[in-house]
């Protein structure tokens, strides 16, 4: 049953858990009605519309790619090993989370998402839109599976409560986040999506569409403030003379003037600080170096509201270390194996003049630019179907 809370409990429902308690079994094909349902109702808010992130859930959650996801799923419900999930959603990527939550709804499983007070406007928009589409006919059978708490995270008897509920818990977030909720209720089955970085591989000549290629690549870049794991934090440019990165580069600051976007004054700011926090704790090297200094302010290049830093070398330290804001570091490189590879590393979103061969080592997947943002029910190596069934 859900884990009863006094009304001194520091919870904030914006989903109510009532309706877990009364659930009824749902026929797979009512659930996947449903969720498709909801699809259709974000895609006709015109609030969304400024929001490409909630667009790109919408629209990989439509009636035809369900038919493709829901051949995967079990169609035995009552024996499967997970019943009931408790979702911790990350502050950083406001629509990440309800993915997991919906390939949950999918499989026939009670949810319980705790967001976090410092989530931004989308997480809030989403779930308020969420809670509307619930109130309706077409979306009770997910209503019957899904409630949306928000907590402080130093409540931990909330978080052991919830987490003794569930059958598996998935936790989105930082690693010292996912070091501590991993210490409570330490029996409790779970999947973790920890912090990782992503790349962007990119090799031009005289015969790229550099202008479509930049718009692809703000595709990956402008969504979450570059916060999101698999936001490319870098650029490594394949054996690509400097005037062909320089109309990139044009390209570039041509058409994010036409693009929505979240960044503001601040994050050019934040821009700035982390070049020289780089500087100061890895010894990042531009290939124009200042006199003495390793790194320098004139040394950013803007693009509109984003930057750019031409580097010698780069680490998996560094770019762990990369916070997004808008800061885009670049590499000449002469072959892929160049590339610093890591276990943090998650997409490399390739654009290259000839077939791609990647070194066999580690990394999470490789996808065109323009698709780092895609999901996929399996992500960072995790089949979340399997682990819902």
């Amino acid at each position: 049953m859900i884990p009863l809370f006094n009304d001194n409990s520091p919870l904030t429902w914006h989903i109510v858990a009532d309706n877990l308690e009364h659930n009824s079994v749902q026929s797979l094909a009512a659930i996947r009605a449903s969720v498709a349902g909801f699809s259709a109702f974000l895609l006709k808010q015109n609030t969304v519309r400024e929001y490409p992130e909630i667009i790109a859930l919408a629209f990989w959650f439509r009636q035809a790619h369900l038919a493709q996801i829901s051949a995967a799923i079990p169609t035995e419900i009552k024996n499967k090993k997970v019943h009931r999930v408790f979702h911790i959603a990350p502050a950083n990527v406001d629509t990440v989370f309800m993915y997991s939550v919906l390939l949950s709804v999918l499989c026939a499983n009670q949810n319980i998402v705790r967001v976090s007070q410092r989530s931004g406007e989308v997480t809030w928009l989403l779930i308020s839109l969420l809670k509307e589409y619930l109130k309706l006919p077409e979306g009770q059978a997910v209503a019957s599976q899904v409630a949306v708490v928000e907590y402080d995270a130093r409540y931990e008897q909330v978080t052991e409560q919830l987490s003794n509920w569930c059958d598996l818990r998935v936790i989105w977030g930082g690693d010292e986040a996912i070091k501590a909720v991993s210490a409570i209720a330490q029996q409790t089955a779970q999947v973790c999506f920890p912090d990782r970085f992503s790349v962007a591989l990119i090799q031009l000549d005289k015969n790229s569409d550099i202008n479509a290629l930049a718009r692809q690549f703000l595709t990956d870049l402008l969504p979450f403030t570059q916060q999101a794991c698999s936001s490319p934090k870098a650029i490594y440019w394949l054996n690509t003379a400097p005037d062909y990165q320089r109309l990139f580069w044009t390209a570039v600051e041509q058409h994010i003037v036409q693009l929505d976007h979240q960044f503001e004054t601040s994050h050019k700011v934040n821009q700035h600080i982390l070049l020289q926090k780089l500087a100061a704790g890895w010894g990042i090297k531009l290939t124009q170096e200042a006199g003495s200094k390793i790194a320098s302010f004139a040394k950013i290049c803007n693009v509109g509201p984003i930057a750019r830093c031409k580097v010698k070398s780069l680490t998996a330290a560094m770019l762990d270390a990369h916070t997004g804001n808008g800061m885009v570091l670049e590499c000449d490189i002469t072959s892929a194996d160049d590339m610093a590879f890591s276990p943090k590393l998650q997409t490399i979103s390739y654009a290259i003049a000839r077939d791609l061969e990647l070194p066999q080592v580690q990394y999470k997947r490789a996808v065109p630019v323009g698709k780092a943002l895609e999901f996929a029910p399996v992500w960072d190596g995790i089949d979340l179907i399997q682990a819902f069934s």
